[in-house]
C-alpha cells in the first residue's frame, strides 16, 4: 500500500507516515498542506513524499483533508527547513511550520484582485508609477554599481551599507530592486517594524507599481497572506515588503534581499523555531544567487565585525544626501533633577517652544509607555507588583487602571495600601502618558499625537501617525522605540530624548549598543529638509561612552570601546551563544531543574572535552512571567559545539509540569 511521510510541527525529530485519504491518489497529496490527527491534536503539517509499505500489522491513521489545491512545497522549502532544524534545534516539522505558514487560508473564490491595504495605502485611486529616479551621489552610485554587478553576474554577496541617517540608503534599495526586475528577477525588502509600513509601501508602489508588491505582515489576513503567497510562487509580484517572516516569500527567481536597520532585534524570532532572519537571507542568497544587502546607520557589532573581516563586502556612506549638516547635539545632565517636577527640564522646554513659535515639527522620545511605572505606598514601601509577573504594575490614565505589560493583568487604582490600609499610594516614574499631559498642559494650542505600545494596538493608528506628521496636520510626535527609526519627516527639526538611560543599565550584555543606536537612530530623524536639527538628550549619565559617542556620531569609536569589553568578557561577536530556560509553575521545581541540568550539561562538556563554558543557572531578569517561575542557563563557545550540546538537553528527565526550551543566538539574555 501507498503512505505518505508527513512532516508534523511537534518537538520530535521525525517523519510520520499516514494513508491518504479515501478515493485520493497519495502522489497528488505530494507537497502540499495536510489535516492529521496527532494524538487529541488536529495539526496541519506538510506532505513529503510517497513511500511502499506491505506491512499491514500497524494501522495507520488516515489524513483528515487535503489543504491546498496546488503544492506549496518546493525543494528550497525543504532545504531551509534542514537549515533551521540543524542550526536553531528544532524539529523538521517545527523548522518547515516557519518557512510555510500552516495558518494561510485557500480562499474560497479566486477571483478577487489582491489589493495592498490594511496599514498602507487604503486608497481607491491606483497611485502613479514614477519611474525617474533621484540623482545619486558618487558614494551611493558605488553602492549601486557594486551590488548590480553582483545581481547581474549571479554572485551570491552580502553588502553592509553602513549610512549615517539621511544618507540615501533606500534610493539605493530601489536602484538595486530596479536592476533586479530588469533581469527578470525578484526582490525581499525587510523593515523592522510594522510601524514603518505605510512610509515604505507608498515609496515602494509608487516606484515599481501596486501590481508589482505585496505586503507581508502578522496584520494581514490568512488569505491574504495564501493570495500573496501564490503571487509570489508564480512570479506575478515582484517585490515582497514586510517584516521578519517576509524572508519566506517563495519567490523562484531571487535577484535581491534587503534588510533595512539590520541591527534591529526584531529580525530575531524568540519562540520556536527561532530562526534569525539575516541568517536565512545568507541561505537563500546561496541557493538563488542572489544579492543581500544590510543597512543600518548603527550597525550591529556581529554584522559590522563580519565585513571587517571580509565576510561580507562594507560600504561606507559617512554623508548625509545634498551636504545636509547633521543635528547640534546638546546633552543635559538629570543628576541635580528636583524629584517631582517636570519631567522636561528648562532648556528643553524652551527649545520645544522656539520650535513651535517656528511652525516647526517636534519628536519626542520615551521608551516607556503608560504614565508611570511603579505604584507604591509613601508608609510601609509596599510595591504593587503583578501578581503573576515579577514586575511592577504599571499605571495608565484614562481609564485610571494599574496594568502588567508582560501578562496584561489589569485592575483599577488601588485606592488604600493592601498591606497597611493607608491611602498614601503614590505614582513614581514616568511614562508617555505622564508626558503627553506635561506636554498639552504647556503647549495647550500644539497638536499632538502618541504613538506607543498602547495607541498602536490599533492598527490604523500608525498610518495615521505617518500621514498626520507628513501633512503638518500635527506639531508633536510623542512616542516609544517605535518612532526612533525609518521615519523621513523634512519638516521635523528637534528631537528630545526624555530619559536616555531606560535600557542603558539592563542586565545584558547588549544594553550599551542599544541605548548607542536608540539615541543614534532618533537623533537621525531631525533635520532632514533644508532647516538644521536639534537634538536633546535629557541623561543622568552623560559620561557614558554610549552617549557620549552617539553625542559626537562616531560609531567606529563606539564599536572600538564596546567591541573592546565584549573580547575582554567574551560574549558575541567574539563567541556564540544559547540561552536554556528552564520553567515550572513551581519555583522549588524550576530550581532543581535548573541545577540539574546545568550539572548534567557540565558533565557532558567534560567527557566530550567540548570547549563550551556554562554560565548559571540563574534567575531571569523577570524571575516570573505568566505564573511561571524561569530560570536560565547560558552556552558560550562556537555554534557547531552549542548545536551538539542542545542536542544533549532533550535527554534530561526533568521533573513534572517543568518546561525547557533551547534559543540559539538570542536576542537578549534578559
Amino acid at each position: 500500500m501507498k503512505v505518505l511521510e508527513v512532516a508534523v510541527p511537534v518537538p520530535l525529530n521525525k517523519i510520520f507516515s499516514y494513508l491518504p485519504p479515501e478515493n485520493s491518489g497519495a502522489e497528488d497529496i505530494v507537497g502540499k498542506r495536510v489535516k492529521v490527527q496527532f494524538g487529541q491534536r488536529a495539526l496541519t503539517a506538510y506532505a513529503l513524499s510517497v513511500t511502499e509499505s506491505n506491512d499491514e500489522s500497524f494501522k495507520l491513521k488516515s489524513i483528515n483533508d487535503v489543504i491546498d489545491s496546488q503544492p506549496v512545497i518546493n525543494q528550497e522549502s525543504l532545504i531551509l527547513a534542514k537549515y533551521i532544524s540543524e542550526n536553531y534545534v528544532c524539529s523538521f516539522g517545527e523548522a518547515l511550520s516557519a518557512v510555510i505558514p500552516p495558518s494561510m487560508k485557500q480562499p474560497k473564490r479566486q477571483n478577487k484582485k489582491l489589493r495592498i491595504t490594511n496599514y498602507e495605502l487604503q486608497n481607491e485611486n491606483k497611485l502613479p508609477v514614477h519611474n525617474e529616479r533621484l540623482i545619486l551621489n558618487a558614494r551611493q552610485q558605488y553602492a549601486v554599481n557594486s551590488i548590480n554587478q553582483s545581481i547581474e553576474n549571479n554572485i551570491p554577496k552580502t553588502f553592509l551599507i553602513h549610512g549615517v541617517t539621511a544618507s540615501g540608503k533606500t534610493e539605493v534599495y530601489l536602484n538595486c530592486i530596479e536592476k533586479a526586475i530588469s533581469l527578470n528577477k525578484s526582490a525581499i525588502f525587510l523593515i523592522p517594524e510594522i510601524s514603518l509600513t505605510a512610509q515604505f509601501v507608498e515609496i515602494v508602489v509608487k516606484r515599481f507599481g501596486e501590481e508589482n508588491v505585496g505586503l507581508w505582515h502578522s496584520g494581514i489576513s490568512d488569505i491574504e497572506k495564501y493570495k500573496l503567497f501564490l503571487k509570489a510562487k508564480s512570479g506575478e509580484i515582484k517585490v515582497m515588503l514586510g517584516a521578519r517572516s517576509a524572508i519566506f516569500a517563495p519567490f523562484e527567481n531571487l535577484g535581491v534581499i534587503i534588510i533595512d536597520e539590520e541591527h534591529e532585534h526584531t529580525y530575531k524570532q524568540e519562540q520556536k523555531p527561532s530562526y534569525d532572519a539575516r541568517e536565512i537571507a545568507w541561505q537563500r542568497a546561496l541557493y538563488h544567487k542572489a544579492a543581500v544587502i544590510m543597512g543600518s546607520a548603527t550597525p550591529s557589532l556581529e554584522s559590522f565585525k563580519n565585513a571587517l573581516e571580509n565576510n561580507a563586502e562594507l560600504i561606507e556612506l559617512p554623508e548625509r544626501i545634498d551636504g545636509k549638516s547633521f543635528p547640534e547635539f546638546k546633552v543635559l545632565s538629570l543628576k541635580n533633577k528636583i524629584f517631582g517636577r517636570s519631567l522636561f527640564l528648562p532648556e528643553t522646554i524652551d527649545a520645544i517652544s522656539q520650535t513651535l513659535a517656528k511652525k516647526e515639527q517636534i519628536i519626542i522620545f520615551l521608551n516607556r509607555r503608560g504614565y508611570s511605572p511603579s505604584i507604591m505606598c509613601r508608609k510601609c514601601g509596599n510595591v504593587y507588583q503583578c501578581p503573576n509577573c515579577s514586575i511592577s504594575m504599571v499605571y495608565h490614565r484614562n481609564p485610571d487602571i494599574v496594568k502588567c505589560h508582560y501578562c496584561g493583568h489589569g485592575k483599577k487604582l488601588p485606592v488604600t495600601c493592601s498591606t497597611c490600609g493607608t491611602k498614601e499610594i503614590a505614582v513614581f516614574g514616568s511614562g508617555t502618558q505622564r508626558a503627553e499631559g506635561e506636554i498639552k498642559g504647556m503647549f495647550p494650542k500644539a497638536n499632538l499625537f502618541r504613538l506607543d505600545g498602547d495607541t498602536a494596538s490599533f492598527a490604523e493608528n500608525y498610518k495615521k501617525a505617518y500621514d498626520g506628521i507628513k501633512s503638518g496636520e500635527y506639531d508633536i510626535l510623542l512616542g516609544t522605540q517605535m518612532i526612533a527609526k525609518g521615519f523621513d519627516f523634512p519638516k521635523v527639526t528637534l528631537v528630545c530624548v526624555i530619559d536616555a538611560d531606560t535600557s542603558l543599565y539592563l542586565p545584558d550584555f547588549k544594553s550599551a549598543e542599544r541605548t548607542f543606536q536608540l539615541i543614534t537612530q532618533v537623533a537621525g530623524r531631525c533635520g532632514r529638509g533644508e532647516i538644521c536639527g536639534n537634538v536633546i538628550i535629557q541623561t543622568s549619565h552623560p559620561e557614558h561612552y554610549a552617549i557620549m559617542h552617539a553625542q559626537k556620531y562616531d560609531y567606529m569609536s563606539f564599536y572600538k570601546e564596546e567591541a573592546g569589553l565584549r573580547k575582554q568578557l567574551m560574549y558575541p561577536p567574539y563567541c556564540d551563544i544559547a540561552k536554556i530556560a528552564v520553567r515550572n509553575k513551581n519555583e522549588e521545581k524550576a530550581s532543581q531543574d535548573s541545577e540539574k541540568l546545568f550539572t548534567y550539561l557540565d558533565g557532558i562538556i567534560k567527557s566530550y572535552e567540548l570547549p563550551l563554558k556554562l554560565m548559571g543557572p540563574a534567575s531571569a531578569y523577570i524571575s516570573k512571567m505568566h505564573n511561571t517561575y524561569r530560570k536560565h542557563i547560558i552556552i558560550k563557545g562556537v555554534r557547531e559545539n552549542i548545536v551538539k550540546l542542545s542536542g544533549f538537553v532533550s535527554a534530561y528527565k526533568s521533573s513534572a509540569g517543568t518546561q525547557i526550551s533551547i534559543e540559539i543566538m538570542p536576542a537578549d539574555l534578559i
